[in-house]
Formats: structure tokens, sequence, C-alpha cells
């Protein structure tokens, strides 16, 4: 027995255990959501981290493990023009950057553990999250763990007072504890209870304060009623058939019950309202008959210091003409722009089959009649630290239009309305959201879905939201949390014991 044990710890083996970790956290996102097992995913990281051997490998293992699962759909993605091998190559060294975070964690629990300090790690992580979450250039912070636990509304309001690092952070400390708890109790430590009795304490209060928040409810003079309409145009009609996606967006629209405002997806509209006459009549002859304003997402255009320049961009319409336009602030990088072409012209000169769009620079806030609202584009819902202006500047309402038909019928449309809904907890505001092919939902402020279709379909959903105003502990204060996280994570790298 204890020669297999020594083999067991010698050999390969034991490099087992983070890839069931990762694994496990895979299994607590879209279209899964057992968020309940990302509080035990990290339990086998740390057990194979017990003896300071080879931090980084076994941190970075968890992490291909987790992010190749997790995030398989974008070597499959139908995008425009695409070189297919290149996106397969970018696929993997996405994951290969992503699973670094996750090496450089597994570096610092080792540390905390030989300074006696572990149940701290998960100020360190959270630290390395909040990192890859600050920029839309080099940053990627969709598989952030907070992200998992976004159907959990009973547990997470307190999202509204650090984003989603504070819940990244409760997670953590979730599996340590636990870890902790087992780790004293096969030794037969005293001490073994106090960690079990964190662990349940972190249960119970975010679940009596979620409880709070929510029975008392949110103080809302006035409601809306939306029409969140999905079209389902599949990407290959959109590159053959103009005429026959307004077509369909139009009957879809004529047969919708009625509503204030109708929400169409991104690129729904194929020419910019601004520079299509044709295009804006079509818009505005349907807001008119319909009595409504409409939403539509479209690619625009402008002449800029001799150059012409696209953006991805959203246009509200109603009977009288175009109301106002928002161009999407946040690209995504190596498919609408690459990263630093705008310091680097020799850049724009590569092609990887990406667009060529620049980005907007007004956080617009829109009116109709008494609604106030802003609308971002697609990948933008996962950056509550934009989302955070367009609320500052007044909005009531979030509305999120996208096309997830690229992903196909894989994880990605579920992971990506999992990652969309967690804005309503942490700004509490209803989150409206056109996906042209699924998944569109309408969510209450308090992150519970009153209405969603299915991926594929054609539908129309029809709904009450709020409109609300109040500004939550987040909106007031950014993103405090994480950059205190952020700065623990990097003064641990020079701090020695004495």
């Amino acid at each position: 027995m204890l020669n297999f044990k020594n083999r067991f710890e010698k050999y390969p083996f034991i490099y087992i255990l983070p890839v069931l970790g990762g694994f496990s956290l895979t299994f607590s996102f879209a279209p899964f959501s057992c968020s309940f097992l990302a509080w035990f995913s990290f339990i086998p990281l740390f057990h194979s981290l017990r003896d300071g051997r080879r931090p980084f490998l076994k941190g970075f293992i968890m992490g291909i493990a987790f992010f190749s699962t997790l995030l398989y759909w974008v070597a499959f993605s139908d995008v425009d023009n695409a070189d297919v091998p290149m996106v397969i190559l970018g696929s993997f060294l996405l994951v290969l950057y992503l699973s670094v975070f996750f090496g450089l964690s597994g570096i610092f629990y080792n540390k905390l553990n030989r300074l006696g300090y572990p149940y701290l790690f998960p100020i360190a992580f959270t630290g390395l999250e909040f990192l890859r979450s600050l920029s839309s250039v080099w940053g990627f912070n969709w598989g952030s763990v907070g992200f998992s636990q976004s159907n959990l509304i009973y547990l997470i309001q307190f999202a509204s007072i650090g984003g989603f690092p504070l819940v990244t952070l409760w997670v953590l400390f979730l599996n340590v504890f636990l870890y902790l708890f087992f780790k004293n109790f096969m030794a037969k430590k005293k001490e073994k209870m106090v960690y079990l009795y964190c662990f349940f304490s972190l249960i119970i209060i975010p679940l009596i304060y979620s409880e709070v928040v929510i029975r008392k409810g949110f103080p809302a003079a006035e409601y809306i009623t939306v029409g969140v309409i999905q079209p389902n145009v599949l990407p290959e009609d959109k590159r053959t058939s103009d005429f026959k996606r307004l077509l369909k967006i139009k009957q879809v629209i004529e047969e919708s019950p009625d509503a204030d405002l109708y929400v169409l997806p991104e690129t729904a509209s194929p020419y910019p309202l601004s520079y299509s006459k044709e295009t804006e009549i079509f818009f505005r002859e349907l807001a008119k008959e319909k009595k409504a304003s409409i939403i539509t997402g479209m690619f625009d255009y402008q002449r800029k210091e001799g150059e012409i320049v696209y953006y991805n961009a959203a246009a509200v319409v109603d009977s009288s003409g175009i109301r106002g336009i928002y161009r999407k602030i946040f690209l995504l990088p190596f498919v609408e722009r690459l990263p630093f072409d705008d310091v680097v012209p020799k850049l724009k000169e590569i092609d990887l089959g990406q667009g060529q769009y620049t980005p907007g620079e007004d956080f617009s806030v829109f009116e109709v009649g008494n609604l106030e609202f802003s609308v971002y584009i697609c990948y933008e819902a996962i950056f509550p630290q934009l989302i955070r202006e367009f609320v500052n500047k007044g909005a009531e309402v979030l509305i999120n239009i996208t096309e997830d038909g690229w992903f196909g019928r894989t994880s990605g449309p579920y992971q990506h309305a999992q990652m969309a809904v967690f804005q309503s907890i942490i700004f509490r505001r209803a989150v409206v959201r056109s996906a042209n092919t699924g998944i569109s939902f309408i969510s209450t402020p308090y992150g519970k879905i009153s209405s969603k279709t299915r991926i594929y379909n054609t539908d129309c959903i029809v709904g009450k939201v709020p409109l609300l105003k109040g500004k939550t502990v987040y909106a007031k204060i950014g993103n405090t949390f994480g950059w205190v996280f952020l700065c623990f994570t990097l003064s641990l790298m020079f701090y020695k014991k004495k």
C-alpha cells in the first residue's frame, strides 16, 4: 500500500486532480448550470499542491481542462471570411493564454500555503481574474468564476456591492474553507470545526441578505412594455438575401403583441440607416404602424480625418426617423479588429478574416417618452465597468443586442446569456436582451429571467419592465473591490516572511 502511495505521488497520476477540478468548474456554467460545483472545483487543485511541487504546472493544467471544455465552441464559430485554420489556432492560443492565470494562481496558493495563510488565496485568485477583466483589448473575462453563480439569485444579491469579483471571492472562500475542514478533519485537529462554521456562514449570511433585498422590492413608479424580437436569420441567410431578412423582421414585428418599444438584435438591419434612405423609411414606417419605437443593430460608417471608418452600431427609430445611434465601444479582439491596430497602423494590413471596425466613443443614453435606456452590443454584456457608465448617465433599463448565430448549437449562446443576466443583479436594472438566434430574454432587477426564448426559434416575447433610477453600491464605487484584490495580489509577489 505504501509503495502504491509513493508511486501515486511520484508519477503523473497526481495531475489528474487539477483536470477533474477544471472539468467540474465547466459544469458550473451554462448550459449545465450546476453552479454549486464551483464551490468544490478548486479542492482537487489544493490537494494536488499539498506537496508544494510544480504549482504553476498544476494550476495551468486545471486552466487547460477548464477553458478547453468551456470555450471549445470558439474553434467552430461561423464568422464571415474567417480563415478556419487561423480560427482554430486562435482558439488554442486563447486557451493557453487564459490558463496562464490559473498557473499563476497555483504559484500564489503555494506561497500562501508555505507562509501559513492558505485562507487568503481567494483574494489572490480574484485579483488575477480581475486583471483579465480590465480591458477589452488584451483581457477576456469570459468564464470568470463569479459568472457561474448568476442563477443563484437568492444567494448572490451582494454582487450589487462589489460586482462579479466579490462573487468570485465568495466562491473561492467556500472552496478554501471546505478544503481546510477536510484537511484538518483527516489530521484530527481541533480547529477543523472553525472552517466548517466559516463555510456555512458564507452560505447563511448571503442567503439572509438576498432574501431581505428581494423581499424589500424595487421602487418603480413606472413600467414600459417591451417586445423582444428574435428573427432567427441564420448566418448563411444573412450573406445571401438582405431583402428576405427585412421581410422576416417585418413579419415578426407585425404579428407580435403591442409594445412601447421593440428590440431587434445586432446587425438586424443589413444597411446603415443614416446612409440608406430606403432602410430608414422601412423601419420608420414599421414604427409608425406599431405606434412604437424600434431598436435595431446595424453597421455604420463615417468619414473621419480623410478616411472612412466603420462601426458596429445600434439605431433607435420611431415614426419621425432616427432618434439616436450608439456605436460599440468594446470590440471583440481578432474578430472585429486586431488589438492595437490604431497604435500600429501596419497591423491593419494583416488579414485574419477580422473586421476593420473602429470603437465608438459615446456612452449613449436614449429617451423614448418617459424611458431613458442604453444599448450595448454583444461582447460588451460581460463588462460591468462599461455598463456602469450608462447607469451613471441615467439609464433606467439596460438593453443588450447580440448576434449569437455564429456560435451554432453549442454552449456559447447559453454561456453568453448566463453572463448577460448578471448585470441585472449588479445594477438593479431590468435587462432586455435580443439575440438573433437566441437566447433572448427579459430579466427582473434581481436577475430572475421572467421570459426567454429557445435557440434557433423565430419568436417574440413581450413584458413589462420597471423604470428604475436608484444606484447600487457598485454603480457608485465601481471596481474598488477588484482593485483592492489586485493590489493584494501584486504586493504578495514581493512579500517575504521575516
